[in-house]
């Protein structure tokens, strides 16, 4: 029961996106009509057909039907032998049914394509590129990569220096692209290259043996010996055109800049400082003038005559000195606090001010409470002992005392043994 199957040949040539045909011939071993179907079995199975598809025998007669290969033009359908299989199905018996075998030989094809990304590379000392390699033929590729250009002007690097494409895939190279001599400024420049892919793919053998004593013949590569892409630099000067005028707008600004800050700047914050200085000025009770003491003899010295200033010694409440220089008396004291309390450092002699411009306030060990500057009562400036070690201020505008105030410290909410104390410095002058 069953049916007997036999190609007519055992290996079969196909070129992909052309037809080869094989015939099949099925014996029906059985006792009845029997019908027949058939499929191929393996790789080939999507691309091969029946002529006729099925065949209707009576009992120990045969048929003949033709199998169509078309293999489709497709790096999927890879170059090679194929192995395959013809089953022939019987519907009166299943289980008497058959394969029969064979291989397609299938013929290899080239389709290369190359691509530079970017075409046109720029740059000053080099110039990058990616060279694209697809290969949709159905054997692998290999190329070895070189470069030349017309003019001897550029030399060409590749890594890698060899590329290997499979069947369906793609390969990227990255070029380097170095001009021989290079130029500092002028327009850019275009030199155009050539890359080169001189095909090495290693030749697969014919199966079977040549001659006796000879090695067996290696079968054509299908590609073609060289593949050439065209490509240029554009080289532009090492020295871009935008920086002559980035550099021009530069100064521009700088010479704005300069003129805004003598004209209008300059000027605001010279009155500013005046003002500020009429207004402590004016609350202090005093005239804005004042004049230098000259002639005469201060306290603890004597004093030349002729409008000139000597330096002389004076004391102050505060245990510090002064002495009389050219912007008036230079006076600077200490003060440290024993306690809570109020404590004059230094009262304003009449006809004179007092202008402070340096005051350092000290807090060596930590105490807490609060710590202010007064003038005859009036606090100035007030700060939190907890809060610091020691303040230093250095003031262009000075704080004013009138004549007859007094500087004084004032001290609360500190334990008994607190000590904070003050350093103040500045010039005493004659109120006009």
């Amino acid at each position: 029961m069953g049916a007997i199957a036999q190609l007519s040949t055992s290996s079969l040539d196909v070129e992909p996106g052309r037809g080869a045909s094989m015939a099949l011939t099925v014996r029906n071993t059985g006792s009845v009509v029997d019908r027949f179907t058939f499929s191929v079995v393996g790789g080939a199975s999507s691309w091969a057909t029946f002529s006729p598809d099925t065949l209707s025998l009576f009992p120990e007669a045969s048929g003949t039907v033709n199998v169509l290969f078309s293999p489709p033009r497709e790096p999927a359908v890879v170059a090679g032998p194929m192995p395959f299989g013809v089953r022939v199905v019987s519907s009166e018996d299943p289980a008497g049914s058959v394969v029969e075998e064979g291989t397609l030989n299938v013929a290899p094809f080239s389709n290369i394509s190359a691509e530079l990304l970017p075409r046109i590379a720029r740059g000053r000392r080099s110039a990058k590129a990616d060279l694209a390699v697809d290969n949709r033929s159905n054997c692998a590729y290999r190329a070895e990569l070189g470069g030349s250009d017309p003019a001897a002007a550029l030399t060409v690097g590749f890594n890698p220096a060899v590329v290997d494409v499979p069947p369906g895939g793609v390969g990227f190279v990255k070029l380097r692209i170095k001009p021989k001599h290079t130029f500092w400024r002028g327009p850019s420049t275009t030199k155009a290259f050539r890359v080169t892919l001189t095909n090495a793919t290693v030749a697969t053998l014919v199966s079977g043996a040549g001659e006796e004593g000879t090695a067996p013949a290696p079968a054509a590569s299908p590609h073609q010996a060289e593949t050439f892409v065209d490509g240029s630099m554009l080289q532009e000067s090492i020295l871009p055109s935008w920086i002559f005028k980035a550099l021009a707008a530069l100064v521009a600004l700088a010479v704005l800049l300069a003129v805004l800050w003598f004209t209008l700047l300059k000027p605001q914050i010279r009155q500013q400082a005046k003002q500020e200085v009429k207004s402590q000025l004016a609350a202090a009770g005093i005239g804005s003038s004042s004049s230098v003491p000259t002639g005469g003899s201060g306290s603890g010295g004597s004093g030349s005559g002729g409008g000139s200033t000597s330096a002389t010694t004076v004391g102050t409440s505060g245990g510090g000195s002064s002495s009389v220089s050219s912007s008036g008396i230079t006076v600077n004291g200490t003060s440290q606090a024993t306690g809570n309390g109020t404590q004059s450092v230094y009262k304003v002699p009449s006809g004179h001010v007092l202008q402070i411009t340096d005051l350092l306030v000290e807090n060596s060990a930590g105490n807490t409470g609060t710590i202010a500057i007064a003038r005859s009562g009036t606090t100035l400036m007030q700060w939190s002992l907890a809060n610091f070690r020691d303040l230093d201020y250095h003031w262009i505008a000075p704080t004013v005392f009138g004549a007859g105030t007094t500087l004084q410290v004032v001290v609360s909410g500190c334990p008994a043994s607190c000590s904070p104390g003050i350093y103040y410095a500045g010039n005493l002058v004659t109120s006009g």
